[in-house]
């Protein structure tokens, strides 16, 4: 008999995991959260993959949540820690780039104001330098601190950088038009009204493939769950499952719809014993 190999479960955090607009204080509920540990005590890999970093990741399932994880995906896949904060693997963009007599970080924020919003940042691990657009000194507001912009030109490496716009609003277009004039450097993703800027080549999906190849867990025995734009790079590739909270091209993109984490599991669960019913058969 074949014996059964690891499976991996990756899951965004806000909207998935954690439903932020809901009343509740932390992100799942008893029965997720239930599933979940179940799920590790199977044998199964779990961790999230957001585009926060990694020390707001872990506060959040280890003191809020009491969870625990086997893995944090953070920054939208520029950095990948293993379940003791090292950091496995990263990738970043050179702020100092000279894109046609200006540089990268200064070119980025000035297309961030012109399309989301006034607000831009720079993310170097646990690290954000915050823009305003209109404080090219810096200084406090609404009880934000903003670094000057002469810092966008001296700025070095950076994991992420991000654009925020009003409520309501969608970064989807201004997405496209970024990716179209700064490909080469960066990779801008949707998600709501957020703007997720990670390096070129980089989006949950790869980060995902490169900790599952690093697990030694087969494409096929990788699970993901999402609910936006930004998720749908790690929805696509593997057994995706969407929220059915989430924006339709997730559902879409998805091998299943489910209300929660907890769904989410069953299905894995499901799937691993018809594969021991198909071995058993053979």
């Amino acid at each position: 008999m074949t014996e059964m190999k690891t499976k991996l479960l990756a899951t965004d955090f806000d909207g998935t995991l954690c439903h932020r607009y809901s009343p509740d204080a932390y992100p799942a509920t008893v029965e997720v959260l239930d599933a979940i540990r179940a799920f590790r005590d199977d044998g199964g890999l779990f961790g999230v993959v957001t585009g926060r970093d990694w020390r707001w990741s872990w506060y959040e399932l280890k003191q809020n949540g009491k969870l625990d994880f086997d893995y944090i995906i953070a920054l939208d896949g520029a950095q990948v820690y293993d379940r003791d904060g090292n950091l496995i693997m990263e990738s970043t963009a050179d702020g100092n780039t000279d894109i046609g007599g200006t540089t990268l970080a200064r070119a980025l924020a000035q297309r961030c104001w012109e399309l989301v919003g006034d607000y831009f940042s720079l993310i170097r691990g646990t690290e954000r330098y915050q823009f305003s657009a209109h404080l090219p000194d810096g200084g406090e507001e609404d009880g934000d601190t903003f670094s000057p912009h002469a810092m966008l030109d001296s700025i070095g490496t950076f994991h992420m950088a991000g654009a925020v716009g009003e409520a309501g609003s969608s970064t989807a277009d201004a997405a496209e038009i970024l990716l179209r004039e700064f490909g080469a450097y960066v990779n801008p993703l949707p998600n709501g009204r957020c703007l997720d800027i990670p390096p070129a080549g980089i989006d949950k999906g790869s980060a995902v493939a490169k900790y599952a190849e690093w697990a030694n867990v087969p494409a096929d025995d990788v699970w993901t769950a999402g609910d936006n734009y930004n998720d749908l790079a790690m929805l696509i590739p593997f057994h995706g499952c969407a929220m059915a909270n989430g924006v339709q091209a997730a559902k879409d993109a998805a091998e299943y719809v489910c209300r929660d984490l907890a769904e989410v599991i069953m299905h894995i669960r499901d799937a691993n014993e018809t594969k021991k019913t198909e071995i058993h058969k053979i």
